[in-house]
């Protein structure tokens, strides 16, 4: 019995020998240019022979067949995605669906075009589907966990479960929401929601921008009973309307979206439009206050970190004109001498309507006499360092204004600034730092007393591996009505 071609073409491919399958290949297309089957294989072994223009072109002519299966599809679209064609990749998968709507590895390969095009939903939509379809598909799994980190990241869960930061926020809303029309801008997990509601609120209407959040938050309201006393809304707060989305204008307004840093996360923007369109003018505001702190850093460690000096016995200082002004990044794990007391670096009262550009000069003395000539830095506590703070006084009348050493540069609305090299006068010696505003930082709120202190962590965690499996269909003896 004569050997099959395509199934000895398949074997060398299978094991290794791409010349002797491509030889195979070539031979089968001289008589038949448009068999689907050996075009869709030969431009595989192009491609993994470096020959990505040409394994292209015959995937392509593969696809182009009438007969064309949605295996192939699925695998052009891999190679599409390979070579940067994104929009043409998701075509292809898209296509694969078209043939075999239950198709996981074209659904799990779509998830992961989304994802690199950071089209969070539409990738987490794309991974839930495989995994619904073939729960036994380890990478889809992997690839839908690592999709649900982009959208919560893992300081989250420590956040919520801050127990000084939810007996603030809890003793503040009991205080202030009775009676109240509560509106709680970015409700993650709907925490805050629910305590404003358990708290005897007159309405919650709460809202979450990210909308595989909102749905998982309903879904918690409803399973703590309080379906009918909160309403969540899948929007950013700058796109809700009074008298459609909001019963009228919210009394209270809650709202736990700051940054590691405090200033972050738009926060500035989504306080004054809320003033201007969302509130009554008297309303309250929870957290009233928000402070940074920090305090004078040095030693040899950190030094090395901004600086270049005497290395190796060479002078390597006019390498210091490339010197970095900020140094973004945690502290926590850096040795580091403490040169000065914690002192109040920004301060914002959030009852405010409006956070107009300041500049605010600041001078620190230097505790440390014997360490003041060397060049440090403004650092904000880490959490093993942090000192016993005062709890604020709400009624006091902070300044909204974002503070920068002398000769920094003042962000606002929502802006990080972007400090420049300082000068701190410390009994007659000049001591040179750079601020820093790094990943772990102090930030202090009050709302009538209230007081809290707490850190995030600065970083992602990216776990998803690049994985687009392609062997589905290709190496598969070929059915008779495809040759």
């Amino acid at each position: 019995m004569t050997p099959d071609p395509i199934l000895q073409a398949i074997e060398h491919f299978r094991a290794g020998r791409y010349n002797e399958s491509a030889e195979i290949c070539v031979g089968i297309l001289a008589g038949n240019a448009d068999n689907p089957e050996i075009n869709h294989l030969l431009g595989f072994i192009r491609f993994n022979q470096g020959k990505s223009a040409d394994g292209v072109a015959l995937l392509k002519r593969a696809v182009s067949a009438p007969n064309a299966t949605a295996e192939m599809h699925n695998n052009y679209g891999a190679l599409l995605n390979q070579l940067g064609r994104t929009d043409e990749a998701i075509a292809a998968f898209n296509r694969a669906l078209a043939l075999k709507p239950n198709y996981a590895d074209a659904l799990n390969n779509l998830g992961i075009v989304y994802r690199e095009a950071k089209n969070t939903d539409a990738a987490i939509a794309a991974f839930k589907r495989a995994v619904e379809l073939s729960p036994d598909l380890p990478h889809a799994k992997a690839n839908l966990r690592s999709a649900y980190r982009d959208v919560v990241p893992a300081w989250h869960f420590a956040m919520m479960d801050d127990k000084r930061r939810n007996t603030a926020y809890r003793a503040a809303i009991a205080r202030a929401v009775p009676g109240k029309r509560v509106l709680d801008i970015g409700t993650g997990a709907g925490l805050l929601a629910m305590m404003a509601a358990r708290a005897g609120a007159l309405t919650v209407t709460t809202c979450e921008r990210v909308g595989l959040i909102a749905d998982r938050a309903r879904d918690i309201v409803a399973l703590n009973g309080l379906a009918t006393r909160v309403k969540v809304i899948g929007k950013s707060s700058t796109d809700l309307v009074p008298g459609r989305d909001l019963p009228e204008r919210a009394e209270v307004l809650i709202t736990e979206t700051f940054a590691s840093g405090l200033m972050g996360e738009g926060i500035f923007p989504t306080l004054e439009h809320a003033h201007q369109h969302l509130l009554t003018p008297d309303a309250a505001v929870i957290p009233a206050v928000g402070s940074v702190m920090g305090y004078l850093a040095g030693g040899d460690t950190l030094k090395g970190m901004l600086f270049a000096d005497r290395i190796e016995d060479f002078n390597l200082t006019p390498f210091n004109d490339f010197a970095p002004p900020v140094l973004a990044s945690s502290l926590d794990g850096v040795p580091h001498e403490a040169l000065s007391d914690d002192l109040e670096l920004l301060r914002f009262d959030f009852r405010q309507k409006s956070f107009p550009m300041a500049k605010r000069p600041m001078r620190v003395t230097a505790t440390n006499q014997d360490r003041a000539g060397s060049r440090d830095q403004l650092r904000q506590p880490p959490r093993a360092q942090r000192r016993t703070q005062r709890p604020l006084d709400a009624s006091a009348a902070p300044f909204p204004e974002t503070v920068a050493a002398a000769g920094g540069r003042r962000g606002g609305h929502g802006r990080v600034p972007q400090p420049l090299a300082g000068e701190y006068r410390s009994g007659g010696v000049m001591v040179r730092q750079a601020t820093q505003f790094c990943a772990n930082i102090r930030r202090r709120f009050s709302q009538q007393g209230a007081f809290q202190t707490f850190a995030g962590s600065g970083g992602k965690v990216r776990e998803s591996p690049k994985t687009v499996h392609h062997r589905v269909g290709l190496l598969r003896s070929p059915s008779r009505s495809s040759r």
